[in-house]
């Protein structure tokens, strides 16, 4: 936790700013209860990206939970909004509701049809990544012989700038982000991807891939889960330690947080993840017991710990929100 008390001062501030997070962990399968959205939505939290399907996952499996998804927001539109513009999320912060769209981890989920990427945004999708840590078709993985960019995977970019589909780097390796970034002629983003230089995980992004984000105009999530901040690590000392390298090497502008929050869910995901346990290679603490996550209750306690820093308090307001919004107003469509 962070070293002083939250002031009433800075507890105000967090609930008058805007908060964006970028990639929730929820396990992406159709019986999952989005009640956990209330996590997100009690604690401060105006939109969100909710996770549909990852490479491990087949296509229809993917369009089965997207289709549920979508109906469990539609039918809980007291407290949820689905959001496919940024009058919707500004509609859902007026109404102290939560901002939901979706992203989808990895290319497999088109089954070799570029046609599917427009079918996706119909449905709510606006972001979605090029490879879950494995090559395919589209791209290539971190956790593999990267492969970079394919003639698909750069088809796929330029479709995703046409529509307005956030282009995500997260989960793919070196060489493929770079191409993804040169192909791409919209900012891009890491949703929730942490700096190798803090903490050397096969997951986390060099100072290169860093950069590169950023003069792209995107902007790096920082992940909060706990084995890519350290071994296991999910303090707020912690996490601010990447925040701060990020800021010393591309500066705050560029800084938002993509918590990748895991909250316990009633449904068994055993068999799917023992099914291909090459998706998380031996030596990345995968099989960690108990892997921590920070997730949205912890975000008071980062903005505390920024401002304790020195931060500002409109570099905090970027931070825990606005840039990413700034990212999606460049991108998405109908805005």
């Amino acid at each position: 936790m962070s070293s002083s008390p939250v002031s009433a001062r800075l507890q105000e501030f967090y609930r008058e700013s805007f908060v964006w997070d970028a990639h929730a962990g929820i396990f992406p399968d159709p019986k999952v209860n989005l009640s956990v959205l209330e996590d997100w939505r009690s604690n401060g939290v105006n939109y969100l990206s909710v996770n549909v399907g990852f490479d491990v996952m087949d296509p229809a499996h993917v369009m089965a939970t997207l289709a549920a998804y979508r109906r469990y927001v539609l039918a809980h539109n007291d407290r949820l909004i689905l959001a496919g513009r940024l009058v919707d999320i500004a509609h859902a912060r007026d109404e102290d509701k939560l901002a939901v769209s979706f992203d989808i981890e990895g290319m497999k989920a088109l089954s070799g049809d570029l046609d599917m990427v427009d079918v996706y945004h119909a449905l709510g999708v606006r972001q979605m990544l090029f490879a879950y840590n494995l090559n395919n078709v589209a791209a290539g993985g971190c956790h593999d012989n990267d492969s970079g960019l394919t003639e698909f995977g750069r088809a796929i970019v330029r479709r995703m700038n046409d529509l307005g589909i956030i282009v995500d780097c997260s989960h793919v390796g070196y060489r493929t982000s770079m191409d993804i970034i040169s192909e791409s002629s919209k900012p891009v983003v890491f949703s929730h991807s942490n700096p190798t230089v803090i903490w050397a995980h096969e997951r986390n992004i060099t100072d290169d891939q860093i950069k590169a984000c950023a003069r792209t105009g995107g902007a790096v999530g920082i992940n909060g889960m706990g084995i890519f901040l350290g071994e296991n690590d999910t303090r707020t000392e912690t996490m601010l330690r990447h925040v701060c390298h990020v800021a010393e090497l591309v500066g705050t502008e560029h800084i938002g947080f993509g918590l990748d929050f895991t909250p316990q869910i009633d449904v068994d995901v055993t068999e799917i993840l023992a099914s291909r346990p090459d998706y998380w290679p031996a030596g990345n603490l995968y099989d960690t017991p108990g892997i921590g996550h920070a997730g949205p209750p912890q975000l008071l306690d980062m903005v505390n710990a920024l401002a304790d820093r020195g931060f500002s308090e409109p570099e905090i307001r970027g931070m825990l929100g606005e840039n990413f919004l700034r990212v999606a107003s460049q991108v998405w469509k109908n805005s």
